[in-house]
């Protein structure tokens, strides 16, 4: 169990005379299992969901979960009508969407075999096992990061040099966050930090004529560090009805952007005389931009240690997801409407996938709306409110707003469709 606050409300007696009965293992085993998801990204409603199917099938009469992104609370009561509750707080979050198709797999083994006697021992083993599982090794995160620059460089019409001096930063932006982290530094604080040196870095470039702006290589790496996870289980714990943690999360979102539009800044301040950011332009040949696409996808799907058979869907929802976008922008000539249908495209084929692997939807859909996020858009707003040109930066920030909207309701959609089929599914049972 992690380093947490605990607090213990048990009307059995055994509790109080330190025995721990199986209740207690059932109350713990459960509320572990919510605390991994939390701990990993996972959205609210599923740890809720999660802890309440994890502890009525091993045993338990009835559970009840509350959870907030910073707190879990789980109440079960037995057949003999005694309750237990306990309270922890969400400590050293971070994104590993693998542990959270792990656990998902461990409640869907343990829905299947409800009607055996519960084996809490290896209930307790596999949750460990799940918790001291190793990451991926630091050396392919850091590549993996390099190459889904060099990927954005191209994607928004980069040179070669433009793309290299994105792997090169990249890599070096990698490095610097895993240093950072080590000291136990806030995220706002890391996240400023690696935003300036991102500024910096594509800055000294320019000037040093290696590129011939840093616009392009600013925005492809500064991609790697907007939380589009944080927006897309807000938009998740929305749409299931939970209001105070969606919120939670969208204003999580919008200082991590804050933060991170404030070390990009300092950049720009920094260096005075950086030339001018021109509007993104994309790379439009379809063979080209579904390889680039699929390669940056399957980069972030990699550091957000999904297994390699995910990899390899996530990487193509996101391509076809960005196809799509390219081609109704192209000829509904609205950047709106393609963000919304590829979006919708990245979501329906996660949910879809997702029932047939009997893995959470997430470890698709993260990954694969990767390309659509506008952090090209945020770039230039900033860019502009350094310059001093308030109608240009608001012009850039509703844009950037109203594409980040469209991208929300595009997964909205698919999530709906999909509660939708299941409940009529359901019902048809």
């Amino acid at each position: 169990m992690p380093d947490t606050t605990r607090t213990d409300t048990d009307t059995h007696s055994a509790q109080t005379d330190g025995i721990r009965t199986n209740e207690d293992r059932i109350l713990d085993i459960a509320l572990d299992s919510g605390l991994i998801i939390l701990q990993s990204g996972g959205e609210t409603y599923r740890a809720e969901e999660t802890m309440g199917t994890v502890a009525c099938s091993l045993g338990a009469a009835h559970a009840s979960a509350f959870v907030t992104p910073t707190v879990v609370m789980l109440t079960c009561v037995d057949s003999r009508n005694q309750s237990r509750t306990r309270i922890e707080r969400v400590q050293d979050r971070s994104i590993n969407l693998g542990r959270i198709a792990r656990v998902n797999e461990l409640s869907h083994r343990l829905v299947d075999h409800r009607d055996r006697p519960a084996d809490l021992r290896k209930a307790e083993t596999v949750l460990r096992r799940i918790r001291n599982e190793p990451l991926h090794g630091k050396a392919g995160v850091i590549f993996a990061t390099a190459l889904s620059c060099y990927c954005f460089s191209f994607m928004f019409n980069g040179s070669p040099a433009e793309a290299a001096c994105a792997f090169v930063i990249g890599a070096c932006l990698r490095v610097l966050l895993f240093a950072l982290n080590s000291l136990r530094l806030s995220s706002f604080i890391v996240t400023i930090i690696g935003g300036l040196m991102v500024s910096l870095a594509s800055g000294l470039a320019a000037l040093s004529a290696l590129v011939p702006g840093a616009g392009n290589v600013s925005i492809s790496v500064l991609m790697t560090l907007v939380p589009g996870l944080a927006i897309v289980n807000a938009i998740r714990d929305i749409i299931s009805g939970d209001l105070v943690a969606g919120s939670a999360r969208l204003l999580e979102a919008f200082v991590i952007a804050s933060a991170l539009s404030l070390g990009a800044a300092g950049g720009l301040l920094l260096i005075p005389s950086l030339p001018g950011v021109s509007d993104l332009t994309y790379l439009t040949a379809p063979p080209a931009s579904f390889a680039l696409a699929f390669l940056a996808t399957a980069a972030f799907a990699w550091f957000y240690h999904i297994t390699r058979y995910d990899i390899l869907w996530a990487a193509l929802f996101g391509a076809a997801g960005w196809i799509v976008y390219l081609f109704v922008s192209h000829e509904l000539g609205n950047q709106f409407a393609g963000y919304l249908t590829g979006a919708l495209i990245v979501g329906l084929c996660a949910e879809f996938t997702a029932v047939v692997a009997r893995k959470p939807a997430t470890v698709y859909i993260v990954p694969g709306i990767i390309p659509f996020v506008p952090g090209g858009g945020m770039y230039q707003t900033m860019f502009e409110v350094v310059l001093g040109h308030g109608d240009a930066a608001a012009q850039k920030a509703f844009s950037t707003l109203t594409a980040a909207a469209s991208i929300a309701v595009g997964i909205a959609i698919a999530s709906s469709l999909a509660r939708l089929v299941s409940r009529f599914r359901q019902r048809k049972l």
